[in-house]
């Protein structure tokens, strides 16, 4: 199969599966979907982008090939040489009416986004699990790496943080589809507001162009008067200096017990950041 048509294969059964799946659906409020139509990017697994993600975020981040290596030495079978190997990434964004809705919030997450937040992730872990079945299937060696239990780690890092081994956010950044803004979530040409995954295949695939500068559509690092998702921050958690993880998540984990009483949602994410912001590609 040549590249162009592997794309286009890979496209329409994410495309498809995001629309037909009635797990993509506010279940309990008015069963309309949690996604719009996916935004779908692919980028080589030897880009020397991973490479420099080692240094960015840290040495345990997995390049792709790392990922590869680990999912074929599982198996038993031939890990295949660099080259070989691709990544393809996707964006699910979050729907209009859901977005319109939390952006009219200012200090808590609407319910819409709530139970977005919640099991839209499980509808982004369904999604990833079928693209890595669906290429199996077709004989591939296929991995997701969030769904790794002994590959995907969540940690604090001495030096940034809150990190992870496979960060979704980075990867979709190399297959480009979107830039950085000062909260540190991904500007999208479908906005702020979305889920990410991505699956690595014993695949060849080429890397698309990216810009060199990592905030362009952040109107802040534009040099435009901006800032509004700091503004937006109920937790004060965005600044100048950009976003202060330890202190969302402080927030965040004070506010769960209200989202359980008013919700029934066991997690907190108010994605007031994400909403009622502006960004080079448009209002989100």
């Amino acid at each position: 199969m040549l590249e162009k048509e592997f794309r286009s294969w890979i496209i329409r059964e994410i495309e498809g599966f995001v629309g037909s799946c009635p797990d993509n659906s506010l279940k309990g409020i008015d069963d309309s979907p949690m996604f719009e139509r996916p935004l779908v990017g692919f980028v080589a697994g030897d880009d020397s982008i991973f490479v420099r993600l080692k240094t960015v975020i840290g040495e345990f981040h997995l390049t792709p090939h790392e990922a590869m290596t680990k999912v074929a030495s599982e198996k038993g079978v031939e890990v295949p040489p660099e080259r070989e190997v691709g990544v393809i990434s996707y964006v699910l964004p979050i729907s209009g009416a859901t977005r319109k809705e939390n952006a009219g919030m200012t200090d808590m997450p609407s319910r819409r986004w709530a139970h977005t937040r919640c099991y839209g992730e499980q509808f982004n872990r369904s999604v990833q699990t079928h693209i890595v079945k669906m290429l199996e299937d077709e004989g591939y060696l296929a991995v997701a790496p969030q769904l790794d239990d002994d590959m995907f780690r969540i940690f604090v890092d001495d030096r940034i943080g809150h990190a992870s081994t496979w960060s979704q956010r980075h990867v979709a950044f190399a297959a480009g589809l979107g830039t950085f803004g000062l909260c540190g979530g991904l500007i999208t040409q479908a906005g702020k507001a979305h889920r990410i995954g991505s699956v690595v295949v014993n695949r060849h695939l080429s890397s698309p162009r990216r810009t060199s500068d990592i905030h362009a559509d952040c109107l802040f690092f534009q040099g435009k008067r901006c800032g509004e998702c700091a503004k937006r921050c109920p937790a004060g958690a965005i600044t100048e200096r950009g976003h202060d993880k330890d202190m969302c998540r402080k927030y965040s984990n004070s506010k769960k017990p209200i989202m359980k009483e008013l919700y029934g949602i066991d997690i907190y994410g108010c994605g007031l950041c994400q909403t009622g912001v502006r960004a080079r590609v448009g209002i989100r």
